[in-house]
């Protein structure tokens, strides 16, 4: 899993939006997370070259693919296997979701949010994808942050819609 998702990241921005397609394309690709003296390292071989500028990797990516690592981490040692979360009920998918996200930083109480949070599929028809980033742009004209997941398609469609509204607005 972990390969396939920091595969999916380090390929953002990319036409390919089939995961298959994506696997075999970087059948060679290779991650390892390192313990070192200060924390992990991550190693890559053969990555996409998308995510490299001047053989250095973009900073956001770098970002994400720790982010992967750290979500994976917590959903195997908290969530998986834990009878306070039942995936079987929209309920208990929910609170999993929350829980993820508490973790993660990206809820924080106190602070109203303005956040925005988009999931859908990544293979969607060209009409849809142009929708999906019709409705970003006009919530990032009215401040509002997004929040997807990584890839193509509807996923990706409303960050790029936000990031132009956000742009016109000075946010």
């Amino acid at each position: 899993m972990f390969r396939t998702c920091s595969l999916a990241v380090l390929n953002c921005g990319s036409d390919i939006d089939d995961a298959r397609q994506l696997q075999q394309k970087f059948s060679s690709f290779k991650i390892k997370a390192l313990q070192v003296e200060r924390g992990l390292w991550l190693e890559l071989h053969n990555a996409p070259a998308i995510a490299f500028v001047e053989g250095k990797m973009i900073k956001g990516i770098k970002e994400h693919l720790f982010s992967v690592l750290r979500d994976i981490i917590y959903v195997n040692n908290e969530i998986s296997n834990n009878p306070r979360f039942n995936l079987r009920k929209s309920k208990g998918t929910t609170d999993t979701i929350f829980h993820i996200l508490r973790n993660a930083g990206t809820l924080r109480s106190r602070i109203p949010s303005n956040t925005v949070v988009f999931c859908g599929g990544h293979s969607i028809e060209r009409h849809e994808y142009d929708y999906t980033k019709d409705v970003g742009y006009e919530l990032g004209l009215r401040g509002m942050d997004i929040c997807t997941g990584c890839g193509a398609g509807a996923i990706k469609g409303p960050m790029k819609g936000a990031t132009i509204g956000h742009a016109k607005q000075r946010i």
